[in-house]
């Protein structure tokens, strides 16, 4: 099987950006499809995409859950990543996951992605995106103790 190119994933995300969500989830759905034995790095940014395309919550879990899966080998619990370019993009995976959690009510697993994410927002860099979400992975902590 050829391995799916960076260019691939890249054009399918810019479908989706553009606002053609339908067109846009077509191609990374084929692209996932396409290339299940590819790598754990294009595994995860494929359903971390598609997790952005689905309206129905319990969807997006499945699909943040993918990424999160593509990206430690484990859809549960937290795990280091199976490559070190991964790193960078566990504490965002654990939010997502978490938000999802808190978003159909399963506190405790929202909890749980949200410390998660925090343990591991370290690798972040000190930029905007570290930033957001480091402030994302606060928030999902404080909105899960308070409920």
């Amino acid at each position: 099987m050829a391995e799916l190119s960076i260019d691939a994933i890249t054009a399918a995300v810019a479908i989706l950006q553009s606002g053609d969500r339908c067109a846009g989830k077509l191609e990374l759905q084929r692209l996932w499809n396409d290339g299940f034995e590819t790598d754990p790095y294009r595994r995860c940014i494929i359903a971390h995409f598609l997790a952005d395309t689905e309206e129905d919550v319990a969807m997006e879990l499945a699909w943040d859950i993918a990424a999160l899966e593509a990206a430690t080998g484990r859809a549960e619990g937290d795990a280091d990543p199976l490559a070190p370019a991964l790193a960078s993009f566990l504490p965002s995976l654990h939010l997502n996951v978490g938000d999802a959690y808190r978003r159909i009510g399963n506190l405790e697993q929202a909890r749980f992605h949200a410390k998660a994410g925090l343990r591991r927002a370290s690798v972040l860099e000190e930029n905007g995106y570290g930033s957001m979400i480091k402030t994302g992975l606060d928030r999902l902590h404080m909105r899960t103790e308070a409920d």
